[in-house]
């Protein structure tokens, strides 16, 4: 009988091990996506009429450090990071385009630079809350500055440079589901995630896969890819302004849990 009880007390302790538990996760991070769309209509009572790939040619310049923090218990995680990268482009234009009211005519070459900066909080309430297995809902809100800066040059039909810029902050409301999964001791975890939001025809998605390796107990690294997307057609939430941003990659990082 001691014999036949063994196997299970073995399992039962086991189990217990695997039970709820608490982490704090603190890291730095390198986010360079790619990021493409357009812009027509009015921003901040200003004309713009710009495509940030096909007129201005954008492409990563740097990615700069951004800082993680993430709590992660029984019943609920929370989860804080800042991001931010920096794209260049340099492109003779072959349309007319506006940004800031000031428009730059076919065949100038525009020298452009675009900031994107992004702050974010997420709170994730776990409706199967296993330590090795969970499933919950994400609430939050993420922000996006982005400031863009153009200069022309032309050379005909009326020589000289104009420059101009523009910002945008978007508040923007995280709604979605997420999963997540670790290995018994905590050597590895993952957790992937999607968020939707839809209203008067516009849309927003934003998907990710996020990777943790902890080589030693309390260091780790980092790797994660994600997708967002907005479609704004003119029209829906303003009257007056169509935007779409695309933006998806992978970033890496280091990691300390506590």
């Amino acid at each position: 009988m001691r014999q036949a009880l063994l196997p299970l007390l073995a399992a039962t302790a086991a189990f217990a091990q695997m039970g709820p538990t608490r982490s704090v996760t603190m890291g730095l991070s390198s986010f360079g996506p790619t990021f493409t769309g357009k812009m027509e209509g009015m921003q901040d009572g200003q004309p713009i009429s710009v495509d940030l790939d096909s007129d201005l040619g954008l492409a990563k310049d740097k990615a700069k450090v951004g800082f993680l923090f993430d709590y992660q218990g029984p019943r609920f995680g929370f989860m804080a990071q800042t991001g931010g990268t920096d794209y260049v482009g340099d492109k003779t234009l072959n349309r007319n385009i506006t940004i800031d009211g000031t428009t730059y005519a076919a065949l100038t070459r525009v020298r452009s630079h675009v900031n994107l900066k992004t702050l974010e909080g997420i709170w994730t309430i776990r409706f199967i809350p296993l330590s090795v297995f969970w499933v919950g809902v994400d609430l939050g809100v993420e922000s996006w500055k982005l400031e863009v800066d153009a200069t022309g040059t032309a050379i005909s039909p009326v020589p000289g440079t104009q420059s101009a810029s523009t910002s945008v902050t978007a508040p923007i409301p995280q709604v979605g589901l997420s999963a997540g999964s670790r290995v018994p001791g905590g050597i590895f975890e993952i957790k992937g995630y999607y968020h939707y939001l839809g209203a008067k025809g516009a849309k927003y998605t934003r998907g990710g896969l996020d990777a943790r390796y902890f080589p030693f107990p309390f260091v780790g690294l980092r790797a994660f890819y994600e997708t967002e997307t907005f479609d704004v057609p003119q029209g829906s939430l303003q009257d007056d302004l169509l935007l779409k941003l695309d933006r998806k990659g992978v970033g890496f990082g280091v990691v300390v849990k506590f």
